[in-house]
């Protein structure tokens, strides 16, 4: 079966990335070849998606027509979870509905590329009805120990494999429960789940306190789990004062308690001004290669988020070459939507069909991300590349 991996782009026309250019001054012709290529029929997935899959499942008589009642206004698809389980690919679709709360759905894949849609909400068992107190009142000194809560709200879902077993790490919204009209106060956690097959999943911890953008390492490492996330507020990490720009490494002996180990990067300029964790991190011979995001920021002319690559020894486990930006938007749907200018890469797929283990630089990755907030789709790049491109080795230029 051909796959999202099989898939052959040769020319610019259609293509959106590939070019071949000649040099005016020897006349030799060049292919220029980025080093991450989007799947040429974008977006992947919008809103229709799902619609159309469902119906088509129903027509085909594999599904009953029935849809569970939180999907019937779905909006906007992205910002995805991916992984490998059996003989297919899972898609965890984070979705908003026409108030803008997120949930969640799965999506199937044979290939990658076709996905059919499930739809019935993701059921998320055995989450705390309010945020952790220490780092709710390091957020917020003044709030009452009696204030109430609304259900915490889960987005962003990053899927990390470890043998048989997947760990989901989603950012968690709490809201204060407030009069209609009159503001409420927001605190955000990292929360992580387990499942083995995609069916039944089970609550772990919620870790870092008061952070987002957790993306976990799919090894132990001397004994330890590392997670890396991005703190929300300025506060002291350990021993080291940390930003709301900063992204932290944090490590645990039994998932349930974490504890800061440093900074790996800093954020807060450039294409870098507010900055996190993107995809999940995968290991190479000599490095983690890491994913990032980076929030360019025009004053009252809005933001601009791109998807980008870190490095990070593997002894140390400091980032010793990048974050360069690798994904920036550019096409009609990642300009324009619900937040404009917008690639937001959080799930990866790999072309030896596994979602842990050390990859060659030949591995070829599936990188799929949310434009704008409102579809997702998917480029393609190999674990060589992306590492190149963290060390400023990569050359675009090929000649013929």
């Amino acid at each position: 079966m051909t796959t999202i991996f099989d898939s052959v782009f040769t020319s610019r026309k259609g293509l959106g990335d590939i070019n071949v250019a000649v040099d005016p001054f020897s006349g030799k012709a060049n292919v220029y070849m980025p080093a991450i290529t989007r799947y040429p029929h974008g977006p992947l997935m919008d809103m229709g998606s799902f619609f159309d899959s469902v119906q088509k499942q129903m027509v085909q008589g594999e599904l009953k027509p029935k849809i569970d009642g939180r999907l019937d206004v779905v909006k906007d698809l992205h910002n995805p979870g991916l992984a490998r389980y059996k003989d297919k690919y899972v898609m965890i679709v984070r979705y908003q509905n026409n108030t803008r709360y997120n949930d969640h759905y799965l999506a199937y894949s044979d290939d990658g590329i076709e996905w059919k849609h499930n739809p019935v909400s993701l059921d998320l068992p055995g989450l705390p009805a309010q945020p952790k107190a220490d780092k709710r009142r390091e957020a917020y000194p003044e709030i009452s120990e009696n204030k109430k809560w609304r259900k915490g709200e889960f987005y962003d879902p990053r899927v990390t494999q470890i043998g048989y077993d997947y760990y989901i790490t989603f950012a968690i919204d709490y809201d204060t429960l407030e009069p209609a009209g009159k503001p409420y106060i927001n605190v955000c956690d990292n929360v992580l789940y387990h499942t083995r097959d995609f069916k039944k999943f089970r609550y772990i911890s919620t870790f870092g306190g008061n952070t987002r953008n957790g993306i976990m390492f799919p090894r132990k490492i001397d004994g330890y789990y590392y997670i890396a996330a991005r703190p929300n507020h300025g506060n002291t990490c350990a021993n080291f004062q940390v930003t709301g720009h900063d992204s932290v490494l944090f490590r645990s002996r039994d998932l349930k308690d974490w504890e800061p180990v440093h900074v790996l990067f800093r954020g807060g300029h450039a294409w870098l001004g507010h900055a996190g964790p993107g995809f999940p991190p995968f290991e190479m011979k000599d490095y983690w290669v890491m994913g990032v995001h980076g929030v360019e920021i025009h004053g009252t002319f809005g933001v601009h988020y791109r998807g980008g690559v870190a490095l990070l020894d593997k002894k140390t486990l400091k980032v010793v070459h990048g974050p360069v930006p690798i994904l920036d938007p550019q096409e009609l749907y990642e300009l324009t939507g619900l937040v404009h200018n917008v690639c937001f890469p959080t799930g990866l797929l790999f072309s030896d069909g596994c979602g842990d283990g050390v990859k060659s630089r030949d591995t070829k990755i599936a990188l799929y991300y949310g434009g704008s907030d409102h579809v997702i789709h998917v480029a393609l790049s190999t674990a060589g590349r992306l590492m190149d491109v963290a060390m400023g080795k990569y050359n675009p230029f090929r000649n013929c």
